[in-house]
């Protein structure tokens, strides 16, 4: 602390210049940074979208395979039935006789009872076409903003990259003119808290970075502005 101890009011001046640099710095970095994350993010939630959209497909698919299998029965017992009645009209034994009478109503009855199930599958495809074209469509859309969104990403980046690259020059230059004592003191208090380490106190007497209240002595020194005073809780510098 004995940097700033020797610091006068000039190098408090100009430290709030080079902060207030440092800052924009900062919060620049962490969107440089947190651009991957987002990127990520939007790709895995395409993702889901169009496996949503697939599974919609798939649905459909098994829906008329369904049918198909039902008409391929239909046809199957129909044929049975034709069998049937063939056999009927050519045997001459009762037995056999009433035996495909019940063989073809009951063929009959599964008949019915298929062609039910099929224009109840016939509805729910019906159905799910509609669900399916609606999530496709919804997946051609979400992937066109997609791709305006990743475009808005690079365009964004390159132009926080020239930016960084700027306020990254500006800052040197600034802090060229500080004092080496105060400036050490200074990045030594930023590597470890992090921008803002200069912060106001505000009209009620709490410290803009704890915002814990700020002892009376303490009050009346920053009032006076002529020497410089750490917050007794953070340990931060007031102004």
């Amino acid at each position: 602390m004995l940097g700033w101890q020797a610091m006068n009011h000039a190098d408090l001046d100009q430290l709030l210049i080079l902060q207030e640099k440092d800052v924009r710095i900062s919060k620049l970095r962490k969107e440089l940074a947190s651009l991957p994350e987002q990127r990520t993010r939007l790709l895995k939630q395409m993702e889901a979208i169009k496996q949503k959209a697939l599974a919609a497909k798939q649905e459909v698919a098994g829906i008329e395979k369904s049918i198909r299998d039902v008409e391929a029965a239909v046809e199957t017992k129909r044929a049975y039935i034709g069998k049937m009645k063939t056999l009927q009209s050519n045997t001459r034994k009762n037995e056999e006789y009433q035996m495909c009478i019940q063989e073809v109503e009951k063929t009959e009855a599964a008949i019915d009872s298929l062609e039910t199930s099929e224009l109840e599958l016939m509805e729910r495809l019906e159905t799910a076409k509609t669900d399916m074209e609606q999530k496709i469509r919804r997946a051609r859309d979400a992937q066109r903003e997609l791709e305006e969104t990743l475009a808005r990403f690079d365009r964004t980046a390159e132009t926080d990259k020239e930016l960084l690259n700027r306020l990254n020059a500006e800052r040197a230059d600034l802090a060229a003119a500080v004092p080496e004592n105060s400036l050490g003191e200074y990045e030594r208090m930023t590597r470890s808290k992090g921008v803002p380490v200069i912060v106001p106190m505000d009209e009620k007497g709490h410290c803009g970075g704890c915002h814990m209240v700020i002892t009376d002595n303490a009050r009346m020194k920053v009032l006076g502005g002529h020497e410089t005073v750490y917050c007794d809780s953070c340990h931060r510098i007031l102004h």
